[in-house]
């Protein structure tokens, strides 16, 4: 997740503090949401409205529809509720729990796989806009082709920097089958008067809601193949995502539902090309082995490839690369729906190892296409590693030092390549530490929580909190000083540095250690020197 010193946070509300207080409750459309390979239901969608997919890690949402900009409602007090409605699962299946596992470097992580298992619990647990959500009201039974079950809940707002303010919720639940319930979750202003409206708008839309049959879809993998096995499973996920595709390089697989052509293909191009990049610098054939269980297979009593009764799932070992060409790349295609899909308000994209994907909008009305891009090489950098250092990462200033350096690197249309280039916004922040930066000695060393400032900044030589994008800032130089300084002719420079990110990198191949590695990369180091000869270089 990158981080720079900027003013966009606070940009960002006084861009909401703007917004008029109208009403901006959905309306019934033509199109319909359905799902006929899964669950089983139809609902009318709001006019006008997009669909966000729940992110893999999602256990109970199914997804949201939001309008396409962002309904934002001034609640007054510089606060805001962001409308929009959720589709929600209680799935009880048995089908619907499988094991599922992920491999965090030498150590299997069983996710938990099971949702919660009421509208009450969802609502108070679940839902990630508003906050002390309650039930203040149960409705009358909500009777069209299914009867649904309608309460109404209140909390208080949960953004813009004023004091918190009411919101309420609409929610009706259908039960499809005595397994399957499904939820309609509507939100809007806690206002009484301004309530009724959005109230009203939500129970058409869930009156809407009904049983359709269940279609069988044509995705049985080809092969047995990781790569195989994914473009399946995300084939399953596109046929309940309305207006969402998947695209394909051969190593990346991109969701989107963006429908600007040129933009995807340009993606493709880069995705490809700063992956040459990577495995210049990180060659395949070095990657850590990890030992990878074969995913699950169909466990639907009857079906075609369910194992037989105890039958015992043979274990493999392969590179961990191999699972690297089924990355995922999900294309927001603005800042809104990025945000709608649950990306951090001060981040512009993000890499997931739990949930496989890398999330990235196009940033083309805010900072620039520059930005996406940049974010793009930083995140990609820490897909690539993850699976080259066998799903385990090294230390931050490594990380993410190093993933701000190809941030910087320069992508040719007509070569399809890409040239080093200094990231300017980090040379920029460095020297606003100049004074105040972490000795290195200690700074290579440092925590994944002491490096993003959690739960609250340590302090740099001079005293001073050391904020998130300051321990960015030094990460870069490092790097940058490490990987240019020879040709560079850094004031001072010993031949034995040239070497540090080599031993790093092999030390943590051989070992899955990262104190081995820091401990084999500086080994002998005169720190002082080292110290003065990269503050000369970079500041």
């Amino acid at each position: 997740m990158l981080q720079f010193r900027t003013l966009g946070l606070t940009m960002a509300l006084a861009a909401l503090a703007a917004l008029p207080a109208t009403r901006q409750e959905p309306k019934p459309g033509n199109a319909w949401y359905e799902d006929e390979v899964d669950l089983g239901f139809k609902v009318k969608a709001p006019k006008d409205w997009e669909f966000v997919p729940g992110s893999p890690l999602e256990r109970n949402l199914i997804g949201k529809y939001a309008a396409g900009n962002g309904q934002y409602i001034n609640l007054g007090r510089e606060a805001f509720v962001l409308v929009q409605v959720c589709l929600v699962k209680f799935d009880r299946r048995a089908s619907a729990s499988p094991k599922e596992e992920r491999q965090l470097g030498d150590t299997k992580v069983e996710l938990s796989t099971k949702g919660l298992a009421n509208i009450e619990e969802w609502m108070t647990q679940g839902l990630d806009e508003g906050k002390q959500w309650h039930r203040v009201a149960d409705g009358e039974a909500l009777k069209s082709v299914l009867v649904g079950k309608v309460s109404v809940y209140e909390g208080t707002s949960s953004r813009g920097s004023g004091d918190p303010q009411p919101v309420r919720a609409y929610a009706a639940v259908f039960a499809l089958s005595p397994e399957v319930d499904v939820a309609l979750v509507g939100l809007g202003p806690g206002d009484k008067k301004k309530w009724r409206t959005f109230e009203s708008a939500y129970q058409t839309l869930a009156k809407t809601l009904q049983p359709i049959a269940i279609k069988a879809l044509a995705t049985e993998p080809a092969d047995k193949d990781p790569r195989s096995q994914k473009r399946a499973k995300l084939q399953v996920e596109v046929a309940k995502s309305p207006g969402w595709s998947l695209h394909e390089t051969p190593n990346y697989f991109i969701l989107s539902c963006y429908d600007d052509k040129g933009f995807i293909e340009e993606l493709k191009l880069r995705l490809e090309a700063i992956r040459l990049v990577y495995e210049n610098d990180y060659p395949p054939e070095l990657a850590r082995k990890i030992t990878l269980a074969p995913p699950p297979e169909d466990a639907r009593p009857g079906a075609a490839n369910s194992p037989p009764p105890n039958q015992e799932r043979t274990v493999s070992s392969v590179n961990a690369l191999e699972l690297g060409r089924t990355s995922v790349v999900r294309l927001c295609k603005d800042r809104a729906q990025y945000l709608q899909y649950g990306g951090g308000s001060s981040s512009s994209g993000y890499f997931s190892p739990l949930g496989q994907e890398l999330v990235v909008y196009d940033d083309k009305a805010n900072k620039g296409r520059d930005a996406t891009w940049s974010v793009l090489n930083h995140e990609g950098f820490h897909q690539y590693t993850f699976a080259f250092f066998g799903n385990r990462a090294p230390h931050s200033w490594y990380n993410e030092g190093t993933g701000d350096y190809y941030s910087g690197f320069e992508f040719n249309l007509k070569t399809k390549r890409f040239t080093p280039k200094k990231n300017v916004g980090r040379q920029d922040n460095v020297l606003i530490i100049r004074e105040d930066y972490v000795p290195l000695q200690e700074f290579v060393r440092w925590s994944k929580a002491k490096y993003y400032a959690e739960p609250e900044p340590s302090r740099g030589r001079a005293g001073k909190p050391m904020e998130g994008w300051a321990c960015y800032a030094q990460g870069w130089s490092l790097i940058w000083f490490l990987r240019t300084g020879e040709q560079g002719k850094a004031k001072g420079w010993q031949k034995e540095w040239a070497s540090i990110l080599e031993k790093y990198v092999d030390t943590l191949l051989a070992t899955a250690n990262t104190d081995k590695a820091v401990d084999r990369a500086f080994e002998g180091i005169d720190w002082d020197a080292f110290e003065k000869s990269w503050h000369d270089y970079t500041m």
